[in-house]
């Protein structure tokens, strides 16, 4: 009975949550690491960690830190095999109408694809509207570093885009 409530809470998680997870395993795919792979691994690691979510933080900030740390111990695990390649057609730009802005975003796209994991998962979160608080929770560190940390993230950005 207590694995099919098990089963039964998982199901609903990773249906409910299954748009961030694609999002943060789309960031981290590349060729070396298929997007399904990163997929089935993050849910065999929420499932694994199931048990020990007692909800002290948000669903969503839980599964965003499983979801994370699950994508950049795979890269630190296999980084002799990782190429940094992020492909585009992974990754869901906003709808947009005017052409100029969508070559942006997938521009923006294409450059935080070049980022070190931890500062793709900044970003990223920062891009889906998480508050410097959250960002801190998702992260295990401090407001005040998710701060600096975004900071010389825009930097680089702004350093990459120029050349």
């Amino acid at each position: 009975m207590e694995n099919t409530d098990k089963t039964a809470r998982f199901l609903s998680l990773a249906d409910e949550y299954k748009d961030v997870v694609a999002k943060v395993c789309s960031v981290y795919s590349s060729a070396s690491a298929p997007f399904a792979d990163l997929y089935q691994e993050v849910l065999a690691n929420l499932w694994v960690g199931l048990d020990s979510y007692r909800g002290e933080a948000k669903a969503s900030t839980w599964i965003y830190r499983i979801a994370i740390n699950t994508c950049i111990t795979w890269h630190r695990r296999n980084r002799r095999f990782s190429d940094n390649v992020v492909p585009l057609e992974g990754i869901q730009a906003p709808a947009v109408e005017d052409s100029a802005t969508a070559a942006e975003c997938r521009e923006l796209y294409r450059l935080i694809g070049l980022l070190e994991p931890v500062e793709k998962a900044i970003v990223t979160l920062w891009l889906d509207e998480k508050s410097y608080e959250e960002i801190a929770s998702v992260m295990g560190i401090t407001k005040a570093n998710v701060a600096t940390r975004m900071h010389r993230i825009r930097a680089k950005l702004a350093r990459l885009a120029q050349e």
